[in-house]
């Protein structure tokens, strides 16, 4: 068995503490919890097996706290085995049910995972709520709540352009995952420093506004991630690393090798709807940087049917900016200004959020952090 294939620390972990645990109660719940972590990793049928089976053992012994880590282990694995895009209700389930029966460490880590959904869908509001509720709620010793939480933090504000707030944020993320020996959240840390990075490169530079040299480290963290993947075996939303790469590369000016990326791997996001207007666009730019117009004219009207799909201000604002300068390049002149000018709505928009994240999230003080 090759190094890679070993079991994680966290499977180790979780393993023993299964054969040590006092009761079918205790082992079955870290067994739920050892099916979320599978399919974090992207281990899908070795997660669905072991929550088929919880499932048939709760139904004959229907326990509370048993059944709040299934409903986890279940939105997690829906969220991961969807790139992200899928909905909260399992999550949201088990956070009902530990607010009933008074489960305030399982409730933490809920409310932590809740918080990363509100962050997905820019709902800075409950973003912030849900972290600190976690925060208040988490044990110091419930790194899987605090790791998480603090993650989600690190990252709302960072992408409200505030990298120096959010290190801290990443640092306690860190310490918590490196205690809990969760490697999927360290590659997840390293993974989406490099995708903000980016975003904060592709705002600065398409809007015309901010520091377009705030993704310089953008690629050499991408390669990072994937070499830290490798090691660990971690097979979970591959198809975004090729891509994230390519609209790093798009973005310094190297088309030709964008379009190598995105043409063997756009087709693989058959499952993120929400990002293909935008990387649509961009590898429609791309082409008319190569000379190929015709087939940009093709990527460009495709990037427009997506675009009812997409629902981050940033992604449409970024599409709807790749758009005008593909349509002028084309000669389209009229259509180039009506895309220059939703892009700047959509900019508009976005920059509230980051605001937003900014006031709600840097209240967050030592008051909320657990002793």
């Amino acid at each position: 068995m090759s190094d890679r294939m070993k079991p994680s620390r966290m499977e180790l972990r979780l393993t023993a503490q299964i054969g040590a645990a006092k009761s079918t109660t205790e082992a079955d719940c870290k067994r739920a919890e050892l099916a979320a972590y599978l399919a974090r990793l992207g281990r899908f049928d070795e997660a669905r097996a072991a929550l088929d089976s919880l499932r048939e053992h709760a139904r004959h012994l229907p326990r509370v706290e048993l059944s709040a880590w299934i409903h986890l282990a279940e939105g997690l694995f829906s969220y991961f085995s969807n790139v992200g895009a899928s909905k909260a209700d399992g999550v949201q389930r088990a956070y009902a049910l530990c607010s009933a029966a008074g489960l305030d460490e399982l409730r933490a880590t809920c409310a932590a995972w809740l918080a990363q959904w509100d962050y997905v869908r820019v709902d800075m509001t409950n973003l912030a709520r849900h972290v600190r509720e976690a925060l208040q709620l988490a044990s110091q010793s419930n790194h899987s709540a605090l790791s998480r939480a603090s993650l989600v933090a690190a990252q709302a504000l960072h992408l409200s352009a505030r990298p120096d707030l959010a290190l801290v944020w990443y640092r306690r993320a860190r310490d918590h995952a490196v205690a809990d020996h969760d490697d999927v959240t360290v590659s997840a840390l390293m993974h989406n420093m490099g995708w903000i990075r980016m975003l904060l490169m592709r705002q600065a530079i398409l809007s015309g506004q901010g520091d377009s040299s705030a993704g310089r480290h953008a690629l050499m963290s991408a390669e990072s991630t994937a070499h830290f993947d490798q090691m660990l075996g971690d097979s979970s939303w591959q198809e975004l690393k090729p891509i994230l790469r390519a609209q790093i590369l798009s973005l310094q000016g190297d088309a030709s090798q964008a379009l190598v990326l995105y043409k063997a791997h756009l087709g693989d996001l058959k499952s993120t709807s929400r990002l293909q207007a935008n990387l649509l666009a961009d590898k429609a730019w791309c082409q008319t940087q190569c000379e190929q117009m015709q087939a940009a004219q093709v990527c460009a009207a495709q990037a427009i049917l997506r675009l009812e799909h997409t629902t981050d201000a940033d992604d449409r604002a970024a599409a709807h900016g790749r758009l005008a300068q593909v349509f002028s390049r084309l000669g389209e002149v009229d259509r180039a200004n009506d895309h220059r000018n939703l892009a700047n709505e959509d900019w508009a928009t976005h920059e509230a959020a980051q605001a937003s994240a900014l006031r709600l999230l840097s209240s967050l003080d030592e008051e909320s952090w657990p002793h």
